[in-house]
């Protein structure tokens, strides 16, 4: 029968000052969300999949809190080969390390993952001359070790801070956005202009942008048709441009269909 080990996932905060209760009920409950969908993801079996964090033990000297992972039913704990705590926490000082250092390859993190993960280490980034400390253990030994102060942490949420914003970003400048609604806020009649066309998709963004074209085909069954563009819906693919991140202007790259506006059912 294998031998039970005593692998402990160990959370310490040197703090200078006080720590706010409701800054660390938030920075555990994260931590343990973390964990939850870290084992999810990637656990062998559904026990595994299961795994919760359960406090072992607190101990005095700034906030030292020891946790355990337990097998949902029985609350037993994990055998030896079992080490989802040990995957968790070198899953954790990578990413950490790749955003702080840019050190190995860069994570696969969800917006919530970011918020999650600024929420951790949140008591240290509000308390100059702190200290955040993760470590796992097994038997008593130290395995990992991550130790972040507190301009470390606060470094981290605003790099974290700047990766939800181009999250939001409806696309980046190679992404192609497939069979989108375009309505024509301006355009010009000079088939050689190259500015003063723009144009408004709703579903990525209400104001209008610069329009710009894959080629002259597109360009001139868009603008110098039969049609009056002023009262007609497209539906194209498009490129989102950028400048410094933010949306400029949407590139055209082809043209499906188009029909017109006043023969839309408003009933």
């Amino acid at each position: 029968m294998s031998q039970i080990q005593d692998i402990r996932l160990v959370i310490n905060l040197k703090n200078n000052n006080p720590i706010e209760l409701l800054d660390l009920t938030k920075s555990l409950v994260s931590l343990a969300t973390q964990f939850n969908s870290y084992v999810t993801k990637n656990a062998d079996t559904k026990e595994n999949k299961e795994a919760k964090l359960y406090v072992k033990e607190i101990k005095s000297g700034s906030v030292i809190v020891e946790l355990v992972e337990l097998a949902t039913i029985g609350m037993i704990p994990f055998i030896e080969n079992t080490n989802t705590i040990i995957e968790f926490a070198k899953h954790f000082k990578s990413a950490i390390n790749y955003f702080l250092k840019n050190e190995g390859e860069k994570p696969e993190l969800t917006t919530t993952d970011f918020k999650e993960i600024a929420t951790i280490i949140n008591p240290i980034a509000k308390d100059v001359g702190s200290q955040f400390n993760l470590s796992t253990t097994i038997n008593g030994n130290v395995e990992l070790h991550l130790h972040l102060n507190s301009t470390e942490t606060n470094a981290l949420q605003n790099i974290f801070k700047k990766e939800i914003e181009k999250s939001k970003l409806p696309e980046q400048l190679d992404d192609v956005k497939t069979s989108v609604l375009m309505t024509w806020f301006q355009a010009r009649n000079d088939m050689k202009s190259k500015i003063g066309n723009k144009g408004v998709i709703e579903e990525l963004d209400k104001k209008p942008l610069n329009i710009t074209f894959e080629n002259e085909e597109i360009k001139e069954s868009m603008l110098h048709g039969d049609i009056n563009p002023f009262n007609t819906a497209y539906i194209v693919d498009i490129k989102v441009q950028t400048i410094q991140d933010c949306p400029a202007a949407y590139k055209i790259v082809k043209l499906h269909e188009y029909f017109d506006i006043n023969e839309i059912d408003n009933n």
